[in-house]
């Protein structure tokens, strides 16, 4: 009888712990999906400055649930920061910022770019303009709060956080200083994007010489079927003050038409794009478009050189503007 009770107890104990382990693989939390993922930085063109150079230290990212996850920038010569032009990375072309970075799968509410300014020194932030002054960048906070994204487990993701700088790009205190706004900054998964270029004909260059507002430009609006009057120029709602055409449409993006080095021929171009259907536009007459407010200016400009275009995933699509026959 006693060896009989040593048993049963030994069977108890057992059972119990079977039960107890049971207990903890339920309880217990599954391992997070995670993906490897990419982030590099670009720039749509901006006309009246030799460079935008921005220093960045640190990608801080926000998902609910977890804390805040800050990852480190670092350049060339062991610097502990990244200094980047935005002008040379323009119509495709990208910087890397950080690569092969493990992040949990989901959405993430929010992207900051850590940016030294003019309070760490006149050397890391800065515009050099068309005149060669250098003058200094000042970024509230040193953070520049950008929107969300997603991350998914399909495969390696690649973001690019895509600058318009003709919106993003601000000139304050009466020319003394720059500062970069969100407004004009998207961060694009580039399995998702597009790319539109092509040439300008001469004669449509010219076609303003003597306007005030001489200068050309390819204007980019999401979806299709508005009027000329409802294509609007740059304007930040946010701040905008001046009164809007009858749905009016602002551009997603804009682009000088320049003459490449080695070309005769003037172009244009516009990157990671979201695949999608846009209208595109040439004006003749948008040199001095504001990314605050809205001028009135006239686009298209001729008014037929507009087209309609549909960006599929990861697609070049050339459209050319030529002049009407």
């Amino acid at each position: 009888m006693k060896q009989l009770k040593l048993t049963s107890l030994t069977i108890a104990i057992a059972a119990g712990l079977m039960l107890s382990g049971c207990g903890s693989d339920s309880d217990s939390t599954p391992t997070p999906k995670t993906a490897m993922v990419s982030f590099s930085i670009a720039d749509a063109p901006v006309d009246d400055a030799q460079e935008v150079v921005v220093a960045i230290d640190a990608i801080e990212l926000v998902k609910d649930g977890q804390e805040n996850l800050i990852l480190d920038v670092s350049g060339e010569n062991d610097l502990d920061y990244m200094q980047v032009d935005l002008k040379q990375f323009q119509g495709g072309d990208s910087a890397l910022l950080l690569g092969d970075q493990e992040l949990t799968v989901g959405e993430y509410k929010e992207l900051i770019l850590h940016v030294l300014d003019e309070s760490e020194g006149p050397d890391f932030s800065y515009v050099t303009e068309l005149s060669g002054a250098q003058i200094p960048m000042k970024q509230p906070s040193q953070k520049l709060k950008l929107g969300g994204f997603e991350v998914t487990s399909d495969g390696v993701q690649r973001f690019t956080i895509h600058f318009d700088l003709r919106t993003a790009l601000v000139s304050n205190q009466n020319g003394q200083r720059y500062n970069l706004k969100p407004h004009g900054v998207e961060i694009v998964d580039n399995s998702t994007v597009a790319s539109l270029y092509g040439t300008v004909d001469a004669s449509l260059v010219t076609s303003c010489v003597g306007d005030e507002n001489e200068g050309s430009f390819v204007y980019l609006y999401p979806g299709v079927g508005m009027t000329n009057e409802q294509l609007a120029d740059n304007f930040d709602p946010a701040i905008n003050v001046n009164p809007l055409p009858e749905g009016a449409v602002r551009p997603t993006n804009s682009t000088v038409v320049e003459m490449k080095d080695g070309s005769n021929d003037y172009s244009y171009a516009f990157g990671f794009i979201p695949a999608g259907d846009y209208t595109v536009a040439f004006s003749c007459s948008a040199a001095f478009d504001s990314p605050e407010s809205y001028e009135g200016l006239t686009i298209p400009n001729p008014e037929t050189q507009r087209h309609d275009v549909t960006l599929n995933n990861e697609e070049d699509l050339e459209q050319n503007f030529q002049e009407a026959q």
